[in-house]
């Protein structure tokens, strides 16, 4: 679909989660045992048909590209266009580096004045969902729209609204206002962090992100300022922002909970990942395994309850896992004991340890070197 492009957002290191973004780039985190995040958006977009992508990357890119290739496992290896790393770069007087959303997008102007295409949607690479964007684009232009900001409404009166953008709008999705995590948000409607522009309009205003480095602090009410085609689109699917070890965790839990959502067969939208050739899962003599996701390579001879376990992990004899998340490649040893955790992926937990915790914990190298200290 050469009238739509895309600019996806890696660069990030993601604070929030912790060790596991130690030495790789959120959307490289696993998600439900055989899945990386960035399989999410990338998804969506072949499903879409959109065939030209730039990533944009800056922290830890290597096992990201490295896992990404050419695009061929989403379908993204076309002829002349296809998946394009947008990398850091030395111009002839100083570094390009990226201060900001906004900002990393400018330092790529020239990938963008290159496109064919006549809009562009900017995207997070560290968000679950299934979207067709093709869907959005008609509204856009049936809108006659310079930008549109997807967004949610949210009724749950549980969920703090001061986390996310807020947007005022009227009965015809026009934006009124717009808030980055306002103390006492004006509505209930959040920004997804993700915005569809005629590429024209994003070139006339890139300029400003020099200085208003962040699409919602600083770009986005800049722009609602300057125009009144500024849109938003409601999304009524399904939607994780899976940025933090807790909400990483509830991730998990749901889709452990709702395999039929990540069942390919049938399904228009599909999610699709790289193929590791693992052998099938092996269950021996003292397996024992209820309400649980096990992927490929994994080899089990210990007890498993309602836990996601990756590709590639060893669970000795006797050990036991509850309500939990075990990454890819992880060894747990003889009986060993783990509880609302999440093990980092290459780990090796020795023998007869005892990891349960009252809520969501990321078990890593620091927190076992903690521990032996201790």
């Amino acid at each position: 679909m050469k009238e739509l492009s895309a600019i996806v957002l890696v660069g990030g290191r993601g604070s929030r989660l912790q060790g596991l973004t130690k030495n790789k780039s959120k959307s490289y985190v696993s998600f439900m045992g055989k899945y990386r995040i960035i399989d999410f958006p990338l998804s969506s977009l072949s499903n879409s048909g959109v065939e030209e992508v730039g990533l944009i990357t800056q922290y830890e890119p290597y096992e990201l590209m490295r896992y990404i290739g050419s695009g061929s496992s989403w379908d993204l290896d076309y002829y002349n266009a296809g998946v394009s790393f947008l990398t850091p770069y030395e111009a002839m007087n100083s570094m390009v580096y990226q201060k900001g959303t906004a900002n990393a997008v400018l330092s790529q102007i020239d990938f963008i004045k290159s496109l064919e295409s006549k809009y562009v949607l900017i995207l997070s690479g560290d968000q679950i969902y299934k979207i067709d964007f093709r869907e959005i684009l008609e509204e856009h232009k049936k809108n006659n729209a310079e930008l549109t900001i997807i967004s949610k409404d949210i009724s749950d009166r549980k969920e703090d609204l001061s986390r996310f953008g807020i947007i005022e709008y009227d009965s015809n999705n026009k934006v009124l206002g717009f808030e980055e995590k306002p103390k006492k948000p004006k509505s209930n409607r959040i920004s997804l962090g993700m915005y569809l522009f005629n590429r024209d309009f994003l070139l006339k205003y890139l300029e400003y992100a020099d200085k208003l480095v962040d699409f919602g602090h600083d770009l986005i009410p800049f722009l609602i300022s300057e125009t009144d085609k500024v849109y938003s689109y409601d999304y009524k699917g399904r939607f994780m922002d899976v940025g933090t070890i807790e909400s990483l965790y509830a991730g998990n839990m749901f889709y452990l909970e709702h395999p039929e959502i990540l069942d390919n067969k049938g399904q228009k939208y599909k999610i699709y990942s790289h193929a590791y050739d693992y052998p099938p899962q092996s269950l021996y003599d003292n397996a024992n395994i209820k309400f649980s996701s096990v992927s490929d390579g994994a080899i089990i001879d210990g007890t498993i309850i309602h836990s996601v376990i990756s590709y590639g992990v060893i669970v000795d004899t006797n050990a036991y896992i509850k309500d939990s998340v075990i990454l890819p490649n992880t060894k747990i040893g003889k009986n060993v004991k783990v509880e609302n955790a999440i093990v980092d992926e290459g780990l090796v937990i020795e023998d007869n340890r005892v990891l349960i915790f009252n809520k969501p914990t990321l078990v890593d190298e620091d927190y076992l070197r903690r521990e032996d200290v201790q």
